[in-house]
C-alpha cells in the first residue's frame, strides 16, 4: 500500500475507508504500470515523498471517473412488508412543478459523458498525473521510476 488511509485523511481526503481502499488499489496499479513495478521492492520508509501526493491525486481522478460513470442514475430503496426493493433509474428529476404537474428529467447517460472525452484524454489523465509527480524521482537504489528502459539488474 503506497498511501495509508491515515495519510490520505491528513491530506484532506474525505472518502470512507472501504471506498478509499478500492481506489488506492487501482491507483497503485496505475503507478506500478508506469514505474515498471520499481516501487514493489521498496520498504515503506524508502518511498519517495512525491508518491503520497501522486497517489492522492490519482485517487481523486478515480473518484471523478467513478462519479462520471454514475451520472444520471439514481437508486431508490422501497421497504414493504419487511422486504427491500431497490429501483435504479437512469434519469434524475431536474425540476418539478406542482400546479401544472410538470417534471423535467436529467437524461445525460454516463456513456455520453465518457464518449465526449477524446481517446487521448481518457488514458492520459492518469499518465499526466504520474509524470507530474514522479518525473525525475528515483527509488532508494537511485533508479529513475519513470525510466522507460531496463537497468542492468532488472
Amino acid at each position: 500500500m503506497y498511501l495509508t488511509y491515515q495519510d490520505y485523511q491528513n491530506m484532506g481526503g474525505t472518502l470512507d475507508e472501504t471506498t478509499f481502499n478500492n481506489f488506492e488499489f487501482e491507483a497503485e496499479c496505475v503507478v506500478d504500470w508506469y514505474t515498471f513495478m520499481r516501487l514493489k521492492k521498496e520498504q515503506v520508509e524508502d518511498y519517495p515523498p512525491q508518491l503520497a501526493r501522486c497517489m492522492n491525486a490519482l485517487i481523486r481522478l478515480l473518484k471523478l471517473k467513478s462519479d462520471a460513470m454514475t451520472l444520471g442514475s439514481q437508486t431508490t430503496s422501497i421497504e414493504s412488508g419487511g422486504t427491500t426493493t431497490t429501483v435504479t433509474s437512469n434519469a434524475t428529476i431536474a425540476s418539478q412543478s406542482n400546479d401544472g404537474v410538470s417534471i423535467s428529467y436529467n437524461s445525460v447517460s454516463a456513456s455520453e459523458v465518457v464518449d465526449k472525452l477524446s481517446l487521448g484524454q481518457k488514458g492520459n489523465e492518469f499518465e499526466n498525473t504520474v509524470k507530474l509527480y514522479l518525473n525525475g524521482v528515483r527509488n532508494s537504489l537511485g533508479k529513475r521510476l519513470l525510466y522507460r528502459g531496463l537497468y542492468e539488474d532488472e
